[in-house]
């Protein structure tokens, strides 16, 4: 899996464009996300980059860390960073095997993270885990209908979500935000055109 995730960075610089997905950008408009901040399967970072321009901007503490499975794609996103002069953390994560440390977090994004159902489990369980009472855990996926629309994301309707799925693991927490249903994406080749979507942005209470 590593290796195709390799080849198609390796193919395509900016696989799915530079600019940072909507909802990011929307959902950063209403909730200042600073301090610690986690980016997970962010490829080559246009949303965590975004981040932490946006908090640059506006004088936010902020730090960075991001774990990807493909290091093609974290080589990419060191040479944006450094190009922008914004320091990152980055890690080569198998997040089927990742170790989630406890307490650690203050906002983890998660945009079109997709893995198989057991993964999927362990990386929610294992986000809440790491953040941070009161941290955020924001982000956007393809739902299970996402399968009928073909316009991105995993051909497998198992590595796709069922909102409920997210809301069980979260169920104690505040829901500031969630959504499901239609939006239009445009996001380099692979994502492209009308598709199903969960959007949340939850605040955990412990």
């Amino acid at each position: 899996m590593s290796q195709h995730w390799n080849e198609l960075y390796a193919q395509t610089q900016d696989l799915y464009g530079t600019a940072a997905n909507l909802f990011i950008q929307e959902i950063a408009e209403k909730i200042r996300i600073e301090g610690k901040t986690l980016a997970i399967a962010e490829g080559e970072g246009r949303n965590i980059l975004y981040l932490a321009e946006q908090a640059r901007q506006h004088n936010y503490p902020f730090s960075a860390e991001v774990w990807d499975y493909s290091d093609v794609a974290l080589k990419h996103l060191s040479s944006k960073a450094e190009a922008t002069g914004i320091n990152l953390e980055l890690r080569h994560v198998d997040l089927t095997a990742a170790k989630w440390p406890s307490e650690r977090y203050q906002n983890v994004i998660c945009v079109f993270g997709h893995f198989d159902t057991e993964t999927q489990t362990k990386v929610l369980e294992g986000i809440r885990e790491s953040l941070l009472n009161g941290g955020w855990f924001i982000g956007e996926l393809y739902s299970k209908e996402q399968i009928n629309y073909k316009t991105g994301g995993p051909k497998n309707i198992e590595y796709l979500y069922y909102p409920w799925d997210i809301l069980q693991v979260f169920k104690q927490d505040h829901i500031h935000h969630f959504y499901v249903g239609e939006q239009e994406r445009q996001e380099g080749e692979l994502h492209c055109g009308k598709c199903h979507v969960i959007q949340f942005a939850i605040q955990v209470k412990k």
